[in-house]
């Protein structure tokens, strides 16, 4: 497939597309181009932003680069885990309100068996962020555990790049969830990563701030041209 030739319904505003700065070839440069365009992809395909011109532009660059569908539909996929958040900050300080009114919480029973939360409690890789998730719906952890652990075991992206990316999710400007960033750059060691990779991947999503003056500039331009004096 020629990328180059597709159908292009936001050409005007790739014509308005800052050049990429020397952190950004940098970044390239460590990670490579797929995995950075991927990375970058992530931040703006996230339910935290949601940017669609970056999203078209990323998606491009990842196909440009190599990227299969199924690689960049991974991705998108995987911008869905980060609604387990919810969950692991909302409960602990629900737990806390009710011990604070005197009605505690009690825990239930799951309705059905839970292996991957077994195995993941018998190997140590439980996060202690979901007891509360656990103790409240147990079966709906279990569920979403099973579906967010093929992530790691399809083989269809490398585990490292697995845990680069929720790196960047979870470290994004328009998210910050710090216990999720310290767990996955933990695993991102943990399978070999370097400092400068992780460097690397931090300075992507801070160049997230840039597309505040991307977006906002082409709005003033136009407001401005319409209703100036």
């Amino acid at each position: 497939m020629n990328i180059s030739s597709a159908p292009r319904e936001d050409a005007a505003a790739d014509a308005a597309n800052p050049e990429p700065t020397e952190d950004a070839l940098a970044a390239d440069h460590i990670l490579g181009p797929k995995l950075a365009a991927l990375l970058r992809l992530k931040l703006d395909a996230s339910v935290t932003h949601l940017y669609t011109r970056g999203i078209r532009r990323h998606i491009r660059a990842a196909l440009q680069a190599g990227a299969t569908r199924e690689e960049v539909l991974t991705v998108l996929k995987l911008s869905t885990v980060i609604g387990i958040h919810a969950l692991a900050v909302g409960m602990p300080i629900l737990n806390q309100e009710l011990d604070y009114a005197q009605t505690p919480a009690q825990p239930q029973p799951p309705f059905c068996s839970t292996p991957v939360c077994d195995t993941l409690r018998r190997d140590r890789q439980f996060n202690p962020d979901w007891d509360a998730i656990y103790d409240a719906a147990p079966d709906w952890l279990e569920n979403f555990l099973a579906s967010a652990l093929e992530f790691w075991r399809d083989g269809i992206l490398p585990p490292l790049w697995i845990e680069l990316l929720c790196i960047a999710g979870d470290s994004a400007l328009t998210h910050m969830y710090s216990p999720g960033t310290r767990r996955h750059i933990h695993a991102a060691l943990s399978l070999g990563a370097t400092r400068e990779q992780i460097l690397a991947v931090l300075d992507i999503v801070g160049h997230q701030g840039q597309e505040a003056v991307e977006t906002a500039v082409h709005i003033l331009d136009d407001v401005w041209a319409k209703e100036r004096p």
